[in-house]
């Protein structure tokens, strides 16, 4: 018998069937999720993309806040009053050095203490006749004063008050003033009122107050206060006069002399100037009433100056 021959069989061709199972092969996967929104399965993220760049807008300036305008104007005002205070400084240095303005020197020459009484209920009666000397050492400068406030202590307490008229005190001049001061029952400490009736001296200041204001040609400055305080002053009760004199005419209580002005020594840096003007006292300026004569003092008065609220 002859062999037959038989060709070879042929190999299974696999078919994918849906389960992922190839002819009937092995398990039965499962089946994929469903990409459902239910389906239980998370999407993948997308794909990042770079955005293309953009030109950034321009940065805002910032505002200014209403403390740093404070802080400008503040700025500003503080420069501003430096520099009023540097042109008035400017302008007192120019001024000084043009005018060399000098204060006024006052002193009481005499004193007289026409009267004193001290009464049991210690009221003081009294009249005090004085003489003031005024002199004006500028030479460009005139002073301009008003009523003049005088007030006399005597062993702490006080005696008498007057009032010497205002006048104008020309430049260089030295002006000399005749006033009394009275006191009609004016009451006393008790103390003070047996100090006067024990002593036969006493020890005396005064205190005079009063508005000034200087000129210099057709200028006028206002007028500031000024006090003189003089001390160191020492009188004794006036012996009483004669009979026949007490019928003399008393001496006005307020009189300023103006005799003829006499020309004064010129200063070591006042040559090719014109001499400067003294008025001087009268020959009874040193009599009181009934051709008594006045206590000459020596007293030293301090001139002082309020301007607001500041003393000098």
């Amino acid at each position: 018998m002859g062999d037959r021959a038989y060709a070879p069989a042929a190999k299974p061709v696999p078919v994918r069937v849906a389960n992922g199972a190839a002819n009937g092969v092995g398990p039965a996967r499962p089946a994929p999720p469903s990409m459902a929104p239910g389906g239980g399965r998370v999407p993948p993220p997308p794909m990042y993309r770079p955005k293309p760049l953009q030109s950034r807008p321009p940065p805002r300036r910032p505002r200014r806040s209403v403390r740093g305008w404070c802080c400008v104007c503040c700025l500003w005002l503080f420069l501003v009053v430096i520099g009023l205070a540097f042109l008035c400084a400017i302008a007192a240095g120019v001024f000084y050095v043009v005018y060399h303005p000098q204060l006024p020197t006052f002193a009481v020459t005499s004193l007289r203490l026409a009267a004193l009484n001290v009464s049991d209920s210690d009221a003081v009666t009294s009249r005090i006749e004085f003489t003031v000397t005024a002199r004006n050492p500028n030479d460009k400068i005139a002073f301009a004063y008003g009523d003049i406030a005088a007030a006399f202590t005597a062993d702490g307490g006080g005696i008498g008050d007057g009032v010497v008229p205002g006048f104008l005190h020309p430049a260089g001049n030295t002006t000399v003033i005749r006033a009394a001061a009275t006191a009609s029952a004016a009451t006393a400490d008790p103390v003070q009122a047996a100090a006067l009736r024990s002593k036969k001296t006493h020890a005396m200041s005064a205190q005079m107050d009063s508005k000034v204001g200087f000129q210099i040609g057709r200028f006028k400055s206002k007028r500031i206060d000024v006090r003189v305080t003089c001390g160191g002053i020492s009188a004794s009760l006036a012996k009483p006069e004669p009979t026949a004199a007490a019928d003399a005419p008393a001496p006005a209580p307020l009189a300023a002399d103006a005799a003829a002005p006499a020309p004064a020594k010129p200063r070591g840096r006042g040559h090719g100037r014109s001499p400067k003007s003294v008025v001087r006292a009268s020959t009874s300026s040193s009599t009181g009433a009934g051709g008594a004569k006045m206590t000459t003092t020596d007293a030293k008065c301090k001139l002082r100056v309020k301007i607001w609220i500041w003393t000098f």
